[in-house]
């Protein structure tokens, strides 16, 4: 097992250092996010923090065990995401080029450490689904489907990275329980890193304000599919794949919703809005930090339920039946919304 303490310290005070020494060459390389059309935050934001975090993450991850053969490939992908996102930040790519690039990486991971879907588990008790040739396409949309889930929670203050730092303590706890301690170090990383990320997003300690950006959004996306596959998938395995949906149940049905309801428009699943759970909940009359709490609320609420059912074995089917049936609610819920909400406001008033 590897010693943590040091590998965290360094995550930790080099995530600090990248951002005060990218804040002054944020203006230059375009990395700034600038309020206008959707965006309605204050002045020029530097879009500075997945790039700190990533600095903080990978030479953690050195200092824990530089002859790893599995850092230097998450190294890899996780730079090669990484410059796609901050090249999208500064340049706005299309959804063409960023969707290659998300392909070509799920390809390397299968390549390089045989990181892929393999199975998904017992669902229907009749024995383990093996998804033999469906297993690589299926990976390729996981990774996907992954990385732009995550990418659409950063809309608030905190989001992104609270709900980063909420999966990767699940996932944590998950190999630290169930035999893979060693492959816990990159989910406590990631938290070392965000946390100061996090106090400078959130201005605490007067910090300036910084944003994740895409670079940042789209590590995390890549990081949690990662340990996912990782966790599930490999020969001792740390939770059942069915357990995977719970983890990351807010971004992955948030994101779910929004796609369908944008084809059911004719619009592309891409297109961006302001239609999302955090947007719909300031739009309710919550304060940033109250839809924060909100979110992080629901969140923590399904991977809790995800992680005491993991626990307590419970049959996998009737798993996936519950998060059917959450999945179900929650897109009844936000397609009817605006009515629920009129509907209580005229009780109110009668």
């Amino acid at each position: 097992m590897y010693s943590l303490f040091w590998p965290l310290i360094t995550a930790f005070v080099i995530t600090v250092l990248c951002v005060q020494l990218l804040l002054p060459l944020a203006p230059r390389l375009g990395l700034l996010d600038i309020p206008k059309g959707r965006k309605q935050h204050r002045g020029q934001v530097p879009l500075i923090g997945g790039l700190s975090v990533f600095s903080g993450v990978s030479i953690g991850l050195l200092v824990a065990d530089p002859s790893s053969t599995m850092h230097w490939a998450f190294i890899g992908c996780a730079f090669i995401i990484v410059l796609l996102g901050a090249l999208d930040d500064a340049l706005d790519l299309s959804v063409g080029i960023r969707l290659l690039v998300q392909t070509l990486v799920a390809i390397a991971m299968m390549w390089l450490l045989d990181l892929h879907l393999a199975q998904l588990g017992n669902l229907f008790g009749l024995g383990n689904i093996e998804l033999g040739w469906f297993g690589p396409p299926l990976t390729v949309l996981a990774v996907i489907a992954a990385i732009n889930a995550f990418n659409m929670t950063d809309g608030i203050d905190g989001l992104a990275g609270s709900l980063s730092v909420l999966t990767m303590l699940a996932l944590s706890f998950f190999m630290l329980m169930w035999g893979q301690p060693d492959d816990a170090l990159l989910p406590l990383l990631m938290i070392a890193a965000l946390l100061p990320y996090l106090a400078a997003n959130l201005r605490c300690f007067g910090l300036p304000k910084v944003f994740l950006g895409d670079a940042g959004s789209m590590l995390i996306g890549l990081m949690v599919i990662w340990l996912l596959l990782q966790g599930s998938q490999s020969a001792e395995s740390s939770f059942r794949p069915v357990t995977a949906l719970w983890i990351i149940a807010i971004p992955l049905l948030d994101m779910a919703v929004i796609m369908i309801r944008r084809l059911r428009k004719g619009q592309s699943p891409f297109k961006a809005d302001r239609e999302h759970l955090h947007h719909i909940s300031l739009r309710l009359g919550l304060a940033p930090r109250q839809a924060l709490l909100f979110i992080l609320g629901l969140a923590g609420t399904a991977a809790s339920l995800g992680a005491l059912a993991e626990y307590l074995l419970l049959p996998e089917s009737l798993m996936l039946v519950l998060f059917l049936l959450l999945a179900a609610a929650y897109f009844m819920v936000l397609s009817n919304v605006w009515r629920i909400l009129s509907a209580v406001r005229k009780r109110r008033l009668g």
